[in-house]
């Protein structure tokens, strides 16, 4: 159970360092000429709003298949009837 929260919390960690060296690489990145700054700055803020919630969804996707995976384990390792090894074979299948 250890591994997985720490495997989240490094993902989520991950994700948020990658997010603040994009803001920063952006501000350090020069604007068209033609274009006015606050347009450009407002589209490249609608794109990363974008993005930023497709990759948020996934990431809760991914945490609820988390989750109901950790839910079995735990069943799993609790229960210590006749039922688990029948449980886990129904898993391999």
């Amino acid at each position: 159970m250890a591994a997985e929260v720490g495997f989240l919390i490094g993902l989520l960690a991950g994700a948020a360092g990658m997010w603040i060296v994009q803001m920063c690489s952006r501000r350090d990145a020069e604007t068209p000429a033609d274009a006015a700054p606050e347009a450009v700055f407002s589209f490249e803020r609608e794109l990363e709003t974008r993005r930023l919630a497709a990759e948020n969804a996934a990431l809760i996707t991914q945490m609820e298949e988390v989750r109901e995976r950790l839910a079995t384990l735990e069943r799993l390792a609790i229960d210590r009837s006749a039922r688990l090894a029948d449980e886990i074979e129904a898993l391999r299948a």
